[in-house]
Parts: structure tokens; sequence; C-alpha cells
């Protein structure tokens, strides 16, 4: 009976861990970090008599160092946050390892050059000497993911935001590394008695106990990272604001505690022109987070959120998804070639094949004389006009399911390959402009479908990732761009060009548009 009893209880509990989890999951994490490095703290100092034995391992000429330990502790934090924000936004976890597996020899190779640079001599392959400088991780590790985030096709500066806290993590960690040496400290003083007697007896180095620079540097960057895991959440980022904020938190914090190292009689290993290269480099983080925070607030004024990366999104075609326009195309190709191009006869097939590509597409198979293209098109929209006014109809289910999808909080897009005026004026006429976020047509990118342009625009604009973005279409275009733009692809099954588009291999077909709502 007692043992049925506990297992109902805790069934329960886990139950409400869980339900805590998935409400608060960066809570969890942080919680879960402060517990790992209290055992490891534990693990470290238990037992002994400072100063502590900086290794953990010690087994012939193989030795573990417990810096080593605290990093890669941080690491693996880093990628358990970073997976809950890639999760959040719709972003494969595959991206993220892929991401971590390049990025971290990357940061280590960055901080051994950065260090080997401003001390002209040391070999840069004497790894084990010493000698890496965290400045040149972070700016290795920045450049790198400018290069990967173009590769994988995702936002840059969701990367970067999602990145900072984990350095921070990182440097949490790292600077009790840094404790265990007896490494990052400060001045003499006459007492700490303040402290924990395990903190305080290491810091007793070469005859006086010294400032605990270190914790100082720990404890900042642990409050730095609560401070973005609160807010962040709550629409206080814009995005790439947490990284601005990274620069400029961390930079503060790194002058301080150097400052107070360098009063210990300690020499800098990192100088340039008499002056400490760590104090340089951090100032020059906290005006490059300055002037990436004020920069792209004036390039963009309507920055979106953090916190609203990532919602799901449905990127819809307009001619053939959305508004049955079949019949009034091919009357004004017809009427078009009729008129500029009487001696040119048209197939069926030949008309079918019309819907979907651009006009200036279109025309330039059958002329190259660019004034006669801009002739047709002029007689081609004129026409399409008169027609569009008589009243073009959507496809049945288009608003209802349009009402279903903002109701659910997903994002709504046009991109299309007509002229926006013309997409516009056909989805006023239908009552379904009014559900859509964001417009990218032809007149707004230089490219058109197949090529990704229109579609990577369009989420950028909504602020979504490639793979929380799904794009409905008609045509083999509508396929093939998705692809390419790493999204999920749907075919109508009422497309003209049904047979042609099957050879793309949609991800998905549906035979109606109220189907949309269970792709979600």
């Amino acid at each position: 009976m007692l043992k049925q009893q506990w297992g109902k209880e805790k069934k329960t509990m886990m139950n409400k861990i869980k339900r805590f989890y998935e409400k608060k999951p960066g809570v969890v994490i942080l919680l879960s970090f402060i517990l790992i490095f209290t055992i490891l703290l534990v693990w470290a100092t238990a037992g002994q008599k400072a100063p502590y034995n900086p290794n953990i391992l010690e087994l012939g000429s193989l030795t573990i160092a417990w810096y080593a330990v605290f990093i890669l502790t941080g690491i693996g934090f880093a990628a358990v946050l970073g997976l809950q924000e890639f999760k959040k936004a719709g972003i494969s976890k595959d991206l993220l390892f892929d991401g971590l597996l390049y990025s971290v020899p990357i940061a280590i190779l960055g901080a051994r050059l950065w260090f080997v640079i401003f001390n002209p001599g040391t070999n840069f392959f004497a790894f084990l000497d010493g000698g890496l400088a965290i400045h040149g991780a972070i700016i290795a590790t920045f450049v790198f993911l400018i290069f990967f985030t173009k590769w994988k096709k995702i936002s840059y500066w969701f990367v970067l935001d999602v990145v900072a806290p984990g350095f921070l993590i990182g440097q949490t960690l790292g600077r009790w590394g840094n404790f265990m040496n007896q490494e990052l400290y400060g001045k003499a003083v006459n007492s700490l008695n303040w402290l924990p007697p395990f903190i305080r007896e290491q810091m007793f180095i070469n005859g006086s106990y010294r400032q605990p620079t270190f914790l100082y540097e720990s404890l900042w960057n642990l409050m730095g990272l609560a401070i973005i895991i609160i807010l962040r959440k709550k629409k206080a980022f814009k995005l790439g604001d947490i990284l601005s904020f990274y620069l400029v938190w961390y930079g503060a914090g790194r002058i301080v505690t150097e400052s107070l190292r360098l009063q210990s009689g300690v020499s800098e290993p990192l100088m340039f022109l008499g002056m400490s290269v760590s104090i340089l480099t951090s100032v020059a983080l906290i005006l490059t987070g300055i002037g990436l925070a004020i920069g792209r607030r004036i390039a963009n004024k309507n920055l979106p959120y953090y916190a609203d990366f990532g919602k799901k999104a449905v990127i819809f075609d307009v001619d053939g998804t959305l508004l049955d326009t079949e019949k009034i195309i091919i009357e004004s190709f017809e009427h078009a070639f009729k008129k500029e191009l009487p001696d040119i006869k048209l197939t069926q097939e030949e008309k079918i094949s019309f819907i979907g590509p651009t006009l200036k597409q279109t025309f330039e198979k059958y002329t190259k004389d660019q004034t006669k293209i801009e002739k047709l098109i002029q007689t081609y929209r004129a026409y399409n006009k008169e027609l569009h006014d008589q009243g073009v109809k959507a496809f049945e289910h288009a608003e209802t399911t349009l009402i279903t999808l903002k109701k659910q909080g997903i994002k709504l897009a046009i991109v299309s390959s007509k002229i926006k005026k013309m997409v516009e004026e056909g989805l006023k006429q239908n009552n379904l402009l009014q559900y859509f976020d964001v417009l990218v047509c032809a007149d707004d990118v230089t490219n058109h479908k197949p090529h990704p342009e229109p579609l990577l625009k369009a989420m950028t604009q909504l602020n979504t990732a490639t793979e929380a973005t799904i794009y409905i279409g008609d045509h083999p275009y509508d396929i093939v761009a998705a692809k390419r733009a790493g999204m999920k692809s749907c075919l109508v099954e009422y497309s003209a060009h049904l047979n042609t588009a099957l050879k793309e291999n949609p991800d998905y077909v549906i035979e109606s548009l109220d189907q949309v709502v269970y792709l979600i």
C-alpha cells in the first residue's frame, strides 16, 4: 500500500517538474547549472587543504585539469540552453550540433592565435605550455558564425543571441578553473573573512591574501546570464540585442577585473603599445555592442523582438493557390499575343505553362526585343486589370483557413511573381488582404522563383526560421524555391501543373486549403 502511494506521489511530482520545465525551461537549466557547478566544486576541494590540486586526474603522462572540466561542463550547459532555443524557434537540433562541432575547435584556435599575435616568438602549436586568450575565442566564433549561418540559411542575429549566453556560462565556470590554478587574483589584502574558508585559503598566495578577482568576474557573468534568461522572454530584447548586451556586460566586467589583477603586480601576458590587450579589447567589445544596438535601430526602425523569433509561419502563393485566376491569366496572354505578336499561335499546353513565372520570363521565350517585351507586359496588365475588376474569386476555404491560422498565432505572408498592386487588388476583392503580415511581390526582389530570394525575404520580414515555415503553391517553381530556401513545401492538388509539380517531390500535397491547418 505504502509502495503504491509512493509511486503515485512520485508520478505526480515528476509531472509537476515536467510542466514547470515546459513552462520555464531557462530557469530549470539555470538551476541545474548551479547544482552541477556546486557538485564539481565540492568534488574539487573537499577533503583537501589549500592550495588544491589543479588536476582531477593524473595517470602517468595523462593529466586532466579541473580547468578543462569546468570549461567542458560550461560547453555542455551552453549546448543544452542553445538546444532549447533552437527547439522553440523550430530549428533542427542537428544544426546546433554541427555548429558546435566546428565552433569549439575554431574558438580554441582563435584563442591561441590571439595569444600568439601579442606574444611574438611563441610557438603556436605548443598548446601544452599554456596561452589562450578568451577574446580571441569570442572573435573567432563570431566570424565563423557569419559563414555558418549563411551556409545553413538561418538567422545570423538569432544564432548570435543564442551563443552569447553560452559564452557567459563558459566564462562563469572557466573562472573557477582559474581558482583551482590560483590565477586571476588581485592585490594583497589584510583578510578575506567575508569569504567561505575554502575560497579564502585558496586565495592565500605568495604569503598574502589576495582579492578574488576570479570570483568577481564569475559572479558578474552569472548575473548577466540570469538577466538574459529572464528578460529575453519578456520582449525586452530586439533581435541582436542579446549579443549587444553580452558584449557590453562582459566587456565592462572584464575591464574591472583586469584592472584589479594588474594591481597585484602580476604582469599582463598580452600587451600592445604598453597597454593591456585584455582591457583594450574589452573597450572595443563595449563600443561594438553599443554601436550594433544603435546602428541596427537606425537601419531598421522596426526590429523584431527576440521572443517573437521562430514563430510558425505559412507563406502562400496567390495565382492558382489562393485565387482562381487561371482563366483570366490565359485570356490576358491570348489578348497580349494577339495584339503584339499576332503571328505566334499558342497551344493550350503553352498557355498553361504561363501560369506561375513572371511576365518577363514568359515573353522572353518568344522575343528578345526588350521594347517589344515591355509592350507585351503593358498590354497584358491593362487587359488583366479589366478582368480583375470584374471579380477574381478565391478558392474554397481560403478565408476560413486564414482566420483559423491567425487565431492560432501563425504568421502569414504572400510571395508572388505578380506586381504588388495587382496582388493587393485581388486579395482585397476577396477580403483576404487583412490577414497577411508580409507581401513580397515581383517588384520587391531582383531574383524571382524558382530562386529562393523572395521566400527568404519574406521569412526575414516575418522574423521566423525556415524550419518553422511552410510555402503553399501550385507551380513547380514554388516547390523548387521552397526547397532552395530550406523550408517545407506544399502543393495544392487543384494545380494546373499538378503532374509536373509532383515531380519536384513536395513535402505535402493537399486537396483543399482547409487542410493547411493540419500541417502546422
